[in-house]
């Protein structure tokens, strides 16, 4: 999901505005400008920032092919999501409410009534603090009590590696209080490195259902089937236009599975989504402007495609959705790997 509102093609747009987010000043975070980071193998090479626990760019088969701002300036001036880790809850909060045990939690809005990526003061504009092997980097953040609302202290770790052509993604969070997660990657993804935009790709999704919007672009709790509509992608296909959803994925949550494939037909660069979440959010930059700054120009609209393995967004609000809930002595875990080829 993109930073601000759009149509998705089902509904009227609601015309919400998000609240900017701020660069975080908060105490126990690092401050300053981003490091640059970096992990290679003799086939990808992939950069890194602390702001955001980002990921900056992706170098295979001649291209990099991810989309975004490049410098903690543009990224704070543009699309602040890109790249980035989403949290504490990715996606958006019906009401910016949540209900844990009976007691209501009332969270910072930044979405209109609702809250979007956990809130102004979010995961993906705060810079991490890291640790280097290698061919890992593993950010920690430390989220406290009544972070944006949210009850319980959270420690959070993001642990990037690369092995041949794959780079992978480990999240781990532990709470002091009983507490709501849903923690995704956010980056946009071209596998044409920019010379073709979103609807030339194509793509398959490992999922029979998806998570139909009512006209705030919130979930509306029913999971559809995809047969006989657009958003049937369980064959290899040309995107061909707008979307905005989360797919329920075939598997198990906690299994890690095959969830999503997304190729550029022209160079035959393509990658495969691998997660252990119950979900695929798949998004085409339609807020994309032509005035936020990118690494290679302004970022123009539909220009690429989000790609975020997580569970299903508002999953708090709806309690048929795979629980989000985590409980002290618990350790969330997810994993999702981005596998490249040509």
């Amino acid at each position: 999901m993109g930073v601000v509102p759009r149509g998705n093609r089902q509904t009227e747009t609601s015309g919400i505005t998000p609240t900017p987010a701020p660069p975080h000043k908060g105490e126990g975070f690092i401050k300053g400008s981003c490091t640059m980071l970096e992990l290679r193998t003799d086939q990808i090479r992939a950069s890194f920032t602390t702001l955001g626990a980002r990921l900056v760019s992706l170098d295979f088969a001649g291209a990099d092919v991810v989309m975004g701002g490049g410098t903690d300036a543009d990224i704070l001036a543009g699309d602040w999501t890109t790249g980035a880790v989403a949290g504490r809850i990715a996606g958006r909060i019906t009401n910016s409410r949540i209900n844990l045990d009976g007691v209501e939690y009332p969270l910072t809005k930044n979405f209109g009534d609702h809250q979007l990526h956990g809130g102004p003061d979010n995961f993906s504009v705060r810079h991490w603090n890291v640790q280097h092997t290698d061919n890992s980097l593993t950010f920690s953040l430390h989220s406290p009590d009544d972070d944006q609302g949210y009850p319980g202290a959270l420690d959070v770790t993001a642990t990037y590696a690369v092995n041949g052509s794959t780079l992978s993604l480990d999240f781990t969070a532990r709470t002091t209080r009983p507490t709501v997660i849903n923690l995704t990657n956010h980056a946009y993804w071209n596998m044409s490195g920019g010379e073709r935009n979103a609807f030339d790709h194509e793509m398959q999704i490992m999922g029979s259902r998806y998570l139909p919007l009512n006209d705030l672009l919130l979930p509306s709790g029913e999971l559809r089937d995809v047969t006989g509509t657009r958003w049937d992608f369980r064959q290899l296909r040309p995107v061909g236009g707008v979307y905005d959803n989360c797919w329920v994925l075939d598997g198990a949550r906690g299994i890690l599975k095959h969830g999503l494939t997304l190729k550029d037909p022209v160079s035959g660069r393509s990658m495969e989504v691998w997660t252990t979440e119950a979900g695929m959010q798949m998004y085409t930059a339609e807020h994309w402007d032509g005035v936020f700054p990118g690494k290679h120009g302004p970022l123009k609209q539909y220009s690429a495609i989000a790609i975020e393995p997580q569970n299903f967004p508002d999953a708090p609000t709806h309690p048929d959705f795979p629980s989000a809930m985590l409980r002290p002595g618990e350790v969330y875990r997810q994993r999702m790997e981005w596998r490249f080829a040509k």
